[in-house]
């Protein structure tokens, strides 16, 4: 029996009452002609908390949410998402597919860096071939890596090329920070912990582990945004940022518990393109090679019962595969692990996996009510005849021993939260599903070869057939995972802050009013 099948919770039309729930939209289509959308006008300060202190600064190279809602406000990339998650320009006009490895877009004029190096083609090809180059040791490598390279035509046409036609190359380019040559070149290794980019924002200070202030860049290329002086304050508990949020110390943090909406301020929510697993390494050196050890991992955790009792029984259950309805790729044919324990223990027993130590890495406070979730999962795998060594660390640790840039040898078992920022299943699969991935402890040759020729089929049926044979060999032949949950994400705020989620999870600051 499940230890929570006694404490559910039902809060089942939580997200009816909100009347705020992020929507997504398909990818695709042309961007010419297209504007990118006003911004708001005039000048006040907002504080947001986060949990923790960014590892760097720098956008290229780090691929992490919380980073990203402090990165995104002073980087922009050449296209980017609506409100909606539909590709919309930015520093690029528009896009020209020339050829079916080739395609040129046209930058905006104008536009220069914070200190005052014009952004040209040159810079767009500079940071593309930032991103590819193997001495960034970029976490992106696996999402961006279909792209061969990138060159100036001329003073504001890009050429960038594909190594196979890429059906995903605008949703890409979307996560693809511009950067400064010249002055990357100049401060070096100090890239990462100062900032140059053409966005609304520029660093003002960054205190340790205590805040990171900017200021609002007062030659943006766009109209200016209300919020004059922004803070983001480092908060790791949970309890003391909502505290924070109810004596008016911060207007905004992404992660209010379902039990204390009724005592927030004010709030918005939505179903987020965001997922938890524990991520489980097929890989020689791991204990859990054996695919029935990984399927009895499955078996094993009651999700219905741990949603309701730690998430108020907001969000869904993943089915099987890291994926979910809206996102291209998705495998409908696929079901979620049934909650079986007798299953999980024969499978344990078939293995010769009797107390078997497996260690599970997680972070505490990078995610809300994250170490309570992991010692929920722990003592459910625990019932299935495993023995489960579950280390906690604090999230720069955690992020460390899960990227195989700084850790070549994973743990069996490392617990995340996957926000696909491209809205398609080459994302996950290339970071997730495949060795090649930066974030992967998981191989499989025929999945590798199913993936790579989907990352040049242009006939969208043939395409997603391709990714749904993804997502089923890694689902019950030889799982990737085990499969937890979509996230229903709950913003916490002050009456003032008049501040809508985009559905593709970046923070625009820029887009955020206060009233009064």
């Amino acid at each position: 029996m499940s230890p929570f099948r006694n404490s559910e919770i039902s809060r089942r039309n939580m997200l009816k009452m909100t009347g705020a729930t992020a929507s997504t939209a398909a990818l695709g289509g042309s961007l010419m002609g297209l504007a990118a959308p006003a911004f708001a006008q005039g000048e006040n300060s907002l504080t947001v908390a986060i949990p923790f202190d960014p590892p760097s600064l720098d956008p290229l190279a780090i691929e992490q949410s919380v980073p990203a809602q402090v990165t995104w406000n002073i980087y922009e990339p050449l296209l980017w998402r609506d409100p909606n998650g539909k590709i919309i320009p930015w520093l690029a006009e528009s896009i020209e597919q020339t050829s079916p490895t080739t395609a040129v877009l046209k930058l905006r004029d104008g536009v220069k860096f914070q200190n005052g190096e014009a952004f040209n083609a040159e810079a767009a090809a500079f940071s593309i071939n930032r991103i590819l180059d193997p001495e960034t040791k970029s976490q992106w490598i696996g999402t961006v890596n279909t792209i061969k390279g990138a060159k100036a035509v001329g003073e504001l046409a890009l050429e960038v090329t594909t190594h196979e036609p890429d059906p995903v190359l605008q949703g890409r380019l979307t996560v693809i920070a511009m950067m400064a040559p010249k002055w990357t070149a100049e401060v070096g290794n100090q890239v990462g912990v100062q900032t140059n980019g053409t966005g609304p924002y520029q660093l003002e200070e960054w205190k340790r582990n205590l805040s990171i202030e900017f200021k609002r860049n007062p030659n943006y290329w766009g109209p200016a945004p209300q919020v004059e002086s922004l803070t983001f304050r480092i908060i790791p508990e949970d309890a003391t940022r909502f505290q924070s949020l109810n004596t008016n110390e911060i207007d905004l943090y992404l992660g209010v518990l379902p039990d204390q909406l009724n005592q927030a301020p004010k709030f918005q929510a939505g179903l987020s393109q965001n997922y938890s697993f524990l991520r489980l390494s097929n890989m020689e050196t791991s204990a859990i090679a054996d695919p029935r050890i990984r399927q009895a991992m499955n078996y094993a955790i009651d999700k219905e019962g741990l949603r309701n009792a730690l998430h108020g029984g907001l969000g869904n259950n993943l089915n099987g595969q890291l994926s979910v309805p809206e996102m291209v790729g998705y495998n409908p044919n696929l079901e979620p692990y049934p909650f079986d324990l007798q299953r999980a223990q024969d499978l344990v027993r078939e293995a010769g996996a009797l107390d078997l130590e497996v260690t599970i890495e997680g972070p505490k406070g990078r995610y809300t009510g994250d170490s309570v979730e992991m010692q929920a999962i722990a003592a459910m795998l625990e019932q299935s005849g495993l023995h489960i060594n579950l280390v906690l660390r604090d999230p720069n640790n955690w992020v460390r021993i899960g990227d195989r840039n700084q850790t070549p040898t994973p743990p069996e078992a490392w617990y995340v939260r996957h926000t696909n920022t491209t809205f398609d299943a080459d994302r996950t699969l290339s970071s997730y599903y495949s060795l090649r991935g930066s974030y992967s402890s998981y191989g499989n040759n025929e999945l590798d070869k199913v993936l790579d020729a989907s990352r040049k089929e242009m006939d969208p049926a043939k395409r997603l057939a391709l990714l749904n044979r993804c997502f089923e060999i890694g689902s019950r032949q030889d799982p990737m995972g085990v499969y937890l949950f979509q996230h229903t994400e709950l913003w916490g705020m002050r009456k003032n802050v008049d501040f809508t989620p985009y559905a593709d999870g970046v923070l625009h600051v820029s887009q955020i009013k206060l009233n009064g």
